[in-house]
């Protein structure tokens, strides 16, 4: 885990949380706590400060000091409360479980999950002589002392950060400039602070209270999720008008500044790629703050580890912002949904049944799985018991009367629809006729040594591999087909060794070699040379085994 961030809250797939689900409790109560050796710590670094850099100002921030999460799952609301913590021992805080965005405003004890952020006040000038001051070690271990809490003496200024997609999915990353105060050169998010001075217009920034800000509560929610798409059009000069509504992905820390936490949230802009770059170099408002604009495809954001060389040049809210949307693999939710709900229907490139499954002859349609046989069917089949009888018959569909055989070889189809697309796709090539019992015919020799050397449960099945390279042979145009399956992400040969050695185990790593040369045997194709070559192959391994995806029965 990189030591300069770690996740403190974090949504799960799918149940990143709108602005009706965000609530907020103010008080002094959640103020940083204080004593006299401090406070004279602090105004000594604001002097300093202020005679280098006399244009500096102490401006009002929001405290955060802990959240607490309550869950409604058709029953009493069961509490969750998460202090703002340091590092725990595995890099990471408390794991958010949480709801979609809804759809206009409701009250909060009719949503299925709300979060409520515990915040006080404190300011830039406390922020400096705690969390980025020499001293912050040693405040940690007084707050763990004295109040079980490390950042109990900390300003903890709760930033916004957020992860923007253009219209063709690209995020958004800023240079920042080398005359910024903190990561100087460093690529970014978009990002800032929720300023309490917008509450309070009419009040000094040095006067600002909680007690000013009771019944304010929705105000400041608001001015958090506001705050993000301000920031965003500042920096990027992008419209606010074509930003959506900021879905917030959770809570990172930033451990090169003491555990500060940054509260990051994903957001889409309606201009392209290209439209968004123009913008920027037109310059806006915070042109300033950096120098360079990229743009990184979701794939490969999803690839950003350690490892790689641009997390190195990474700052850390940045760092924490791709784990969080990492975490929920970049889906967010614009709707409610309820158990049971349809989320979306895709279907596969290629599929195939697992080798083991069909030898023990379960029924499943040659091309789109469907099951040909009822779970009861099923169960009696395996159990070898004619009279058993499981609940729910009527829950298990299957339509003997439209199922098809192959009249070569005689594999089945749920439809002649499936029977004629697997067909025009693939089984033309892949058909092997009356072959099927021929243990020396290519096919079957290449499927016996896969269950050799890959035991149940599998993980994949080598005949995805080949029904890939057969639809590329059949297809009248390759190129497209070679594009959809190439559109997949790569990776480095370190990790490709690792996918297969997960794959298929130490014991049988070094009978790839032997898989290759029966896949080679029985469906070599010039075109596509490099699938067959055993860095190539191995690479095709490992595409299959990240990209695969098993389907269950039940």
């Amino acid at each position: 885990m990189d030591p300069e961030v770690s996740l403190m809250l974090h949504c799960d797939p799918l149940k990143a949380l709108g602005e009706n689900q965000i609530h907020v409790e103010i008080s002094d109560r959640f103020n940083r706590q204080s004593f006299p050796e401090i406070e004279q710590h602090i105004e000594a670094v604001w002097s300093d400060r202020v005679s280098k850099e006399p244009w500096l100002f102490n401006g009002a921030k929001f405290r955060l000091h802990s959240a607490v999460l309550s869950v409604r799952e058709n029953g009493p609301v069961a509490e969750h409360a998460v202090r703002n913590p340091t590092r725990s021992q595995h890099g990471e805080g408390e794991r958010l479980e949480s709801a979609g965005e809804s759809q206009g405003s409701s009250p909060k004890d009719e949503q299925p999950c709300v979060l409520t952020l515990r915040l006080g006040l404190t300011c830039y000038k406390d922020y400096l002589g705690t969390n980025w001051s020499r001293e912050a070690g040693r405040l940690q271990s007084h707050g763990r002392n004295e109040c079980a809490d490390p950042q109990a003496f900390l300003a903890q200024p709760l930033g916004v950060g957020a992860v923007v997609a253009t219209a063709d999915g690209d995020v958004v990353l800023l240079r920042r400039s080398q005359k910024v105060a903190e990561a100087a050169g460093l690529l970014d998010i978009p990002g800032g602070h929720p300023e309490p001075k917008m509450l309070c217009p009419e009040v000094s920034e040095e006067a600002i209270c909680a007690d000013l800000l009771q019944g304010k509560e929705r105000a400041v929610v608001s001015e958090v999720f506001s705050s993000v798409c301000a920031e965003i059009s500042d920096e990027v000069n992008v419209p606010v008008g074509s930003l959506s509504k900021p879905v917030f992905m959770g809570i990172a820390l930033n451990h090169t500044s003491a555990g500060r936490p940054s509260a990051e949230f994903y957001v889409r802009c309606t201009l392209t790629t290209e439209e968004v770059r123009d913008l920027y170099r037109r310059g806006g408002p915070e042109a300033h703050e950096s120098t360079e604009i990229l743009f990184l495809s979701p794939a490969k954001l999803f690839q950003l580890n350690e490892r790689c060389p641009l997390w190195s040049e990474m700052c850390p809210s940045a760092k924490g912002a791709v784990l969080l949307y990492q975490r929920g693999k970049g889906l967010f939710a614009k709707r409610p949904f309820k158990k049971g709900d349809t989320i979306f229907i895709e279907q596969p490139l290629v599929s195939s049944q697992f080798l083991w499954n069909a030898l023990y002859k379960y029924r499943a349609c040659e091309y789109c799985l469907r099951a040909l046989e009822t779970a009861e069917e099923n169960a009696r089949r395996l159990s070898g018991r004619a009279a058993l009888n499981l609940p729910h018959p009527e829950l298990c569909k299957v339509r003997p009367d439209r199922h098809q055989a192959c009249p070569h070889c005689q594999v089945m189809y749920c439809s002649a629809e499936c029977r004629q697309a697997a067909w025009e796709q693939h089984h033309r090539l892949l058909c092997i006729g009356s072959s099927h019992h021929d243990p020396d015919h290519p096919l079957n020799k290449l499927q016996d040594a896969w269950r050799s050397v890959h035991y149940p449960p599998e993980t994949s099945s080598i005949m995805i591999m080949a029904r890939m390279v057969a639809t590329i042979k059949q297809a009248q145009d390759k190129e497209r087909w070679q594009r959809l399956f190439s559109h997949f992400c790569s990776r480095t040969a370190n990790e490709e060794e690792e996918i297969v050695h997960k794959l298929l185990g130490e014991k049988f790593q070094g009978q790839l070699s032997l898989l290759r040369n029966l896949f080679t045997t029985a469906l070599y194709e010039d075109r596509l040379s490099q699938w067959f070559t055993p860095e190539g192959f191995r690479s095709l391994f490992s595409l299959v085994g990240t990209n695969g995806q098993g389907i269950g029965t039940r």
